[in-house]
């Protein structure tokens, strides 16, 4: 057996092929979806979290390009594009920056937006201008799902069909945990999102073709234990079977 062989690097090799490797890492999650929202981001009560593509990057070199705007309106979404100066951040990017960098302050400004979304998708075009919703017969895009119950849909001429789930009951038959389980089915095929949270309060915020591929996009929110989730699901990155959320915004509350 021959001995180990050691080979010696110079200094300014070694630094560089860490300085790769940590680049490397932090454009690891490039390619997730974002998604944010205008409020409290202090880390408090009532505050959104920093989403995971996030959390290991300094908020400073938060991606400032690719960026779009949702107004969610009763019968439809408005999408517009968010323009961003070399070298600066977004206007409601830098404000979110700003409080998650110092989350002892209160003399920040706090842009309310609860009918606005930002959501950044690499590789997945969104579209733009007016984009139609369903509209439920309480006249909005809003819908507080039935557990078990399956609704049957058209959007844009396709037949669509969902049901909402939550996998454990009580002795009399009450839904009390699990998480929120999403079945969606389009042509012939069912798509299947485990959401967590409370699986018995969620709502649908809007059902629309948000990228442009004919197919049903979702968002959603799930009730949690003093907290909240806010999903998206695009219809372009997802596959028959399990899918992820595409993008999650999670707040806590008190």
């Amino acid at each position: 057996m021959h001995p180990p062989i050691l080979r010696f690097f110079p200094r300014g090799v070694l630094v560089a092929a860490l300085a790769f490797c940590l680049v490397a890492s932090a454009r690891a999650d490039d390619s997730a979806a974002v998604m944010l929202r205008g409020g409290v981001w202090d880390g408090g009560v009532g505050s959104h979290d920093v989403p995971a593509p996030l959390a290991a990057l300094n908020p400073r070199r938060w991606p400032s390009d690719g960026w779009h705007r949702l107004r969610l309106l009763r019968d439809r979404i408005e999408i517009e594009p968010v323009a961003a100066a070399a070298g600066r951040q977004p206007e409601f990017l830098a404000s979110i920056v700003g409080q998650v960098e110092r989350r002892d302050a209160s003399d920040l400004p706090r842009a309310e937006e609860p009918n606005e979304i930002y959501l950044r998708a690499p590789g997945t075009p969104l579209r733009q201008g007016r984009v139609a919703t369903i509209v439920f017969r309480n006249g909005t895009s809003a819908l507080v799902p039935r557990l078990d119950h399956r609704y049957e849909l058209e959007l844009d001429q396709r037949k669509l069909a969902f049901s909402v789930q939550n996998g454990l009951r009580t002795g009399e038959g009450a839904a009390y945990g699990s998480g929120a389980r999403y079945l969606i089915e389009y042509d012939g095929e069912t798509f299947e999102y485990l959401l967590g949270e409370f699986g018995w309060s969620s709502r649908i915020e809007a059902i629309a073709d948000l990228d442009g591929d004919g197919k049903p996009d979702f968002i959603i929110h799930v009730d949690g234990n003093n907290s909240g989730d806010e999903v998206v699901l695009l219809s372009s990155r997802a596959r028959p079977g399990r899918n992820a959320a595409t993008a999650r915004l999670h707040s806590t509350g008190c």
